[in-house]
C-alpha cells in the first residue's frame, strides 16, 4: 500500500542495492505503511525495514510482528532520529541510504548461507541472524527491574518462540564455545537457588544472626570482664555489672568504654560491626554475600568456533551438552591421569579411580530423537551429573560418545550405578527406546594392569579396548 502521507508512516520497505539511478530509485518512490497489517494486505516481498516515527511500545510491536514473521532475519535500521534508547531494538540507525547498502551487503552473505525458513531451533536463529549482520554484530542486553536477572536480551527473546526460553540459550551458546562476550557492561549477583538477582542485603548480630541490632554505647566491667550495653548496667541512677552485681564508679578504674557501637536486643551482644547477609526477594534464601552466584553482564557475539558452525551447518553438535560443570581439555585430563599415576608411586596409599562412560547406540539415538532433541537430553543429564560429582572430580571427553572421569578418593561402584540410574530415568521421559551405556572403570590401586611408569594414555587406551 503506497501513498500514504509521510507524516502518517510507520515504517517503509528497503529496496535491494545495487540499484539504477532512476526514479523507481528514488527513496519518495519506497512504500510506506502505518501498520504491520498494511504491509501484510501488500503482498510484497522486502529485503528490509526502514523504520521511521517509530519508537516505544510502537517500535516493540512492529519489531515483534516482523522476528516472528517469515522475514525475522530481514535487516530492521530506524531513521537517526530514532530515540537511542530504542537502538538495542534495530540492526542500526542510519539514513536511507546507508540502510539499502547494509541490506545489500546481508542479502550477499546470506546467498552462502542455508535458507532462514529452514532454520527451526531458536539457536540456529539466534547464530544465523549474527552470522548474516557481519563480524562486528552483537547481542546488547537491556536492564530491567521485572526481569529475575534485572537484564535481558531484546533480540534474543524476539527470535525466540512461545516454548522457548531465550536466556538460557544465551547461556547455552556461551558454554558452547559459539557465543563470546565481547564488552563487559555489568555484574550481578544471583540467589543458588533461584538464580535471581533480586536481593536484600541486611545488617544481622554477627553471633545470633537476628536483625534487631541498633547502635548502643556499651560498658566493660574490670571485675570480671563483662562486656554488654551501657542500659544493662544502669541500676537506680547507679551503674552496677549485671553480671558480678559490683558498682561500677571511676571510669578508667571500675570500667571503661569499649570500641563498640552495636548491640543485639535479642542475644545481648555487643560489637563492632555487624555480618551482613543476602536474602533474596523470590525464594527467601538468606546466605552469605560469598555464597551468591556471580555473573557478568555482557554484550555477546559470534566466537570463530560459531562462525564455522554456521557455514558448515553444524550448530547442533549433540555430545558438547556433556562438556559442562568439571569439564575440562582432553589434554588436561591426561596431564592429571598422568599426574596421579606418578603421585601413586611416590606415596602408595594414594588412591583414585577412573571411570568411562560410553554411550553405545548413539547413532540411532540421534535419529530417533534427532539431534536437537538428544542435546537436550544430554544437557539435563550433564546438570545432574554435577549433583554426584565432588570439587575434586574432573570430566573429558576424548570422543563423542566417550565420557571420561577421574576421580580422587571416590567409590566407583557407587557412583556408576548412580549415573546408570540417572540416565536411565531421565531417559523414560524422552523416548521409549533404551539408550544403552556401558561403564567402566579402574581403580588405583587395586587394579593388577597398573605397572610403575604406566601413563595415562595407555591406561585409557586399555579400559576403551575392554568394551571390544
Amino acid at each position: 500500500m503506497t501513498g500514504h502521507n509521510r507524516t502518517q508512516a510507520a515504517f517503509r520497505l528497503l529496496a535491494l542495492p545495487p540499484f539504477s539511478r532512476d526514479e523507481t530509485s528514488h527513496e519518495d518512490s519506497l512504500p510506506y505503511f502505518e501498520n504491520w497489517a498494511a504491509f501484510l494486505a501488500s503482498g510484497l516481498e522486502p529485503s528490509g525495514f526502514f523504520l521511521e516515527d517509530c519508537a516505544g511500545q510502537t517500535l516493540e510491536n512492529l519489531l515483534r510482528a516482523i522476528r516472528r514473521s517469515r522475514w525475522w532475519a530481514a535487516p530492521v535500521v530506524g531513521s537517526e532520529t530514532t530515540a537511542t534508547d530504542d537502538a538495542c531494538w534495530l540492526d542500526a540507525r542510519q539514513a536511507l541510504a546507508q540502510a539499502r547498502e547494509f541490506a545489500a551487503v546481508m542479502a550477499q552473505r546470506q546467498r552462502n548461507m542455508p535458507a532462514a525458513g529452514e532454520l527451526h531451533t531458536l539457536d540456529e536463529r539466534l547464530l544465523y541472524f549474527l552470522y548474516a549482520r557481519g563480524v562486528q554484530a552483537v547481542l546488547k542486553p537491556v536492564g530491567d527491574r521485572s526481569n529475575l536477572r534485572l537484564y535481558r536480551y531484546p533480540v534474543a527473546e524476539l527470535l525466540a518462540k512461545d516454548n522457548e526460553n531465550a536466556t538460557q540459550m544465551l547461556d547455552d551458546l556461551v558454554r558452547r564455545g559459539l557465543l563470546e562476550a565481547v564488552t563487559l557492561l555489568d555484574r550481578t549477583r544471583h540467589c543458588r537457588k533461584c538464580d535471581s538477582a533480586h536481593l536484600h542485603f541486611l545488617d544481622v548480630c554477627p553471633r545470633c544472626g537476628g536483625i534487631d541490632i541498633h547502635k548502643s554505647p556499651a560498658l566493660h566491667c574490670f571485675a570480671c570482664g563483662h562486656i554488654a550495653p551501657e542500659a544493662d548496667f544502669l541500676s537506680q541512677s547507679t551503674l552496677t555489672c549485671p553480671k558480678c552485681k559490683v558498682g561500677l564508679r571511676h571510669i578508667g578504674v571500675d570500667y571503661d568504654r569499649p570500641l563498640t557501637q552495636y548491640a543485639c536486643h535479642a542475644c545481648r551482644h555487643v560489637f563492632m560491626e555487624g555480618d551482613v547477609v543476602a536474602r533474596c526477594l523470590d525464594c527467601g534464601q538468606t546466605v552469605q554475600p560469598s555464597e551468591l552466584h556471580v555473573r557478568e553482564i555482557s554484550t555477546l557475539a559470534l566466537t570463530a568456533r560459531g562462525r564455522t558452525a554456521v557455514r558448515a551447518g553444524e550448530i547442533h553438535e549433540t555430545f558438547v551438552a556433556l562438556d559442562s560443570g568439571r569439564y575440562v581439555e582432553p589434554a588436561f585430563f591426561r596431564r592429571m591421569l598422568d599426574w596421579m599415576l606418578a603421585t601413586r608411586v611416590r606415596h602408595p596409599e594414594f588412591r583414585f579411580t577412573l571411570m568411562l562412560l560410553e554411550f553405545v547406540n548413539a547413532e540411532a539415538m540421534v535419529s530417533e530423537l534427532g539431534g536437537m532433541r538428544l542435546y537436550m537430553l544430554l544437557n539435563e543429564f550433564a546438570h545432574r551429573i554435577l549433583e554426584l560429582l565432588r570439587t575434586s572430580d574432573i570430566t573429558s571427553r576424548t570422543h563423542e560418545t566417550n565420557l571420561w572421569f577421574l576421580l580422587p578418593y571416590s567409590s566407583a561402584p557407587g557412583l556408576a550405578s548412580r549415573l546408570q540410574n540417572l540416565f536411565d530415568e531421565l531417559t523414560s521421559h524422552w523416548t521409549t527406546t533404551r539408550f544403552e551405556t556401558r561403564i567402566r572403570h579402574v581403580d588405583v590401586p587395586g587394579s593388577g594392569r597398573i605397572d610403575v611408569g604406566m601413563q595415562a594414555q595407555e591406561l585409557m587406551r586399555q579400559l576403551e579396548g575392554d568394551g571390544d
